[in-house]
């Protein structure tokens, strides 16, 4: 195996973190799915198996720095240094400001800037030199909390990038909460691009990527349940199946 296929891709149970994991897994890179639920990162491992791809699942909670570096130090004990870290930072807050409390606000600093700060810190320690896509909370999510979250995100991969030649780092802000891999797929394809030999010029910019809209049947699904779902099944097959259903209990 190539070690310059090897990327270690965060938060890979469900959303974004799927549907990046599955297309990388589609580009022949050898992928380590982290997510600090062991079972979730198993499954969407043995999803990319399962396509063609070469996969291994890390249990590991990113916000906790222990798991960071022994996410990374699993990646170096099967392959040397990934060539490419993607991290998921998506977690969302739709509270009120006035509303909110401080284990909310807590909750949401730690799911997305205290992990992006440790993956960053520990990546930028690498022997080699990978390149590192942050995504982070969509724009969608428009409450004070948010707004200076995405903020905080974009001033410290900025701040990183002016202080280390080694890491080049770009951020992702998707325009809407996940869906599914291919509503998705805009997100998908531009990580891809980022970890390119094509894109090695470009380094410390912030892409906000616009999305179609989700299927609505979808969208109103819980995320577990848009998780397990395939990425080909077809919108028209599923509304037929659900409207079946309906009829059969009539």
């Amino acid at each position: 195996m190539e070690a310059t296929n090897v990327v270690l891709i965060t938060n890979v149970g469900q959303g974004y973190g799927r549907a990046i994991a599955l297309a990388f897994g589609r580009a022949h890179h050898d992928v380590m799915c982290a997510d600090r639920d062991a079972e979730l990162a198993t499954k969407t491992a043995a999803e990319i198996e399962e396509q063609g791809g070469q996969a291994i699942p890390i249990q590991a909670d990113m916000s906790t720095q222990l798991d960071v570096r022994n996410a990374f130090g699993k990646v170096r004990e099967i392959f040397g240094s990934p060539t490419g870290v993607v991290h998921v930072a998506s977690y969302e807050s739709h509270t009120p400001f006035f509303s909110l409390t401080e284990t909310e606000h807590a909750e949401l600093l730690n799911e997305n800037l205290r992990s992006s700060l440790l993956s960053l810190k520990v990546a930028s320690q690498q022997r080699t030199s990978p390149w590192f896509v942050l995504v982070g909370p969509p724009t969608s999510a428009n409450e004070p909390q948010m707004v200076s979250l995405r903020g905080a995100l974009q001033g410290l991969a900025g701040s990183l990038q002016e202080h280390t030649e080694k890491l080049r780092i770009n951020l992702i802000f998707p325009s809407r909460a996940a869906s599914d891999p291919a509503h998705d797929a805009r997100v998908s394809e531009t990580v891809l691009f980022l970890g390119s030999d094509r894109a090695t010029g470009i380094t410390g910019q912030t892409f906000h990527i616009v999305l179609p809209p989700p299927p609505k049947i979808i969208e109103d699904l819980l995320p577990e349940v848009r998780a397990a779902l395939d990425e080909n099944v077809q919108q028209a097959d599923l509304e037929a199946s659900l409207f079946m259903g309906i009829t059969n209990l009539v």
